[in-house]
C-alpha cells in the first residue's frame, strides 16, 4: 500500500473514532430519557413479535406450509396456528371477552379450520390486532390487573403478557430453523 493511501486510511479511522467518542461524550452527559409508560412498552414489544410471525406467514411459500423437520413436530403452518390461538386464549382471559373467531378448544386449532395461506395470514393478523386492542384498552391499570392463568391461579396481566410475547418468540425461533432449512433467509434477516 503507498505511504499515501496509508495516511488517508489512518485519518478516515481518527475522524470516525473521534466522532464516535465525541457522540458517546455528549450522549453520557445527558440524562436518560424518562420511560415511556408499560402499556407503550408492552405494545411495542407485543407488535415486535407478532409482526415477525405475520411476515413469515405471508412470506413462506404456500406450497410449503404443511413442511415440518421431524415427523413429531408441528408443521411450518400449525406453529402459527398454535402461536395465534394461544394468544387467542390469553387475550380472552384478560379481556374478559370472547374476542377472535372460533378456532375450537385449547390452543391447536386444525388444518382444516384454516385451510389456505390467507387463512392461516388473516389468523394470525387478527391475533395481534385483538391483543394490541386489549393492550391500549386496559391501559397500565389493565397491566395490574390479575386474571386466571394456568392451572387454578391467578397472576397479573403484565405477566400474562410477556408470557405470551415469548411464547410467540419462541415459535419465531422454531419457523427461522424452517426457512433455514428450506435455504431460505426469513424477513428479519433480510434488512
Amino acid at each position: 500500500m503507498k505511504p499515501s493511501s496509508l495516511a488517508l486510511v489512518a485519518v478516515t479511522l481518527l475522524a470516525v473514532g473521534g466522532t464516535s467518542l465525541f457522540t458517546q461524550a455528549q450522549s453520557q452527559g445527558q440524562p436518560p430519557r424518562p420511560a415511556r409508560s408499560r402499556t407503550e412498552e408492552t405494545l411495542e414489544r407485543w407488535n415486535d413479535i407478532g409482526n415477525k410471525l405475520i411476515a413469515m406467514a405471508q412470506d413462506f411459500p404456500e406450497d410449503k406450509y404443511d413442511y415440518k423437520l421431524q415427523k413429531d413436530q408441528r408443521t411450518f403452518a400449525l406453529n402459527l396456528l398454535h402461536a395465534a390461538a394461544l394468544d387467542f386464549v390469553l387475550i380472552r382471559r384478560v379481556s374478559g371477552s370472547n374476542l377472535g373467531p372460533d378456532f375450537g378448544e385449547g390452543d391447536n386449532p386444525s388444518r382444516d379450520a384454516f385451510k389456505t395461506k390467507a387463512d392461516v395470514v388473516k389468523f394470525a393478523q387478527e391475533a395481534v390486532a385483538d391483543g394490541a386492542q386489549v393492550i391500549q384498552q386496559q391501559g397500565d391499570a389493565g397491566l395490574d390487573k390479575t386474571s386466571k392463568f394456568f392451572g387454578n391461579r391467578l397472576a397479573h396481566n403484565s405477566a400474562i403478557w410477556m408470557f405470551a410475547i415469548e411464547h410467540s418468540g419462541e415459535h419465531y425461533g422454531q419457523l427461522v430453523v424452517y426457512y433455514r432449512a428450506n435455504n431460505m433467509v426469513p424477513p428479519d434477516s433480510r434488512k
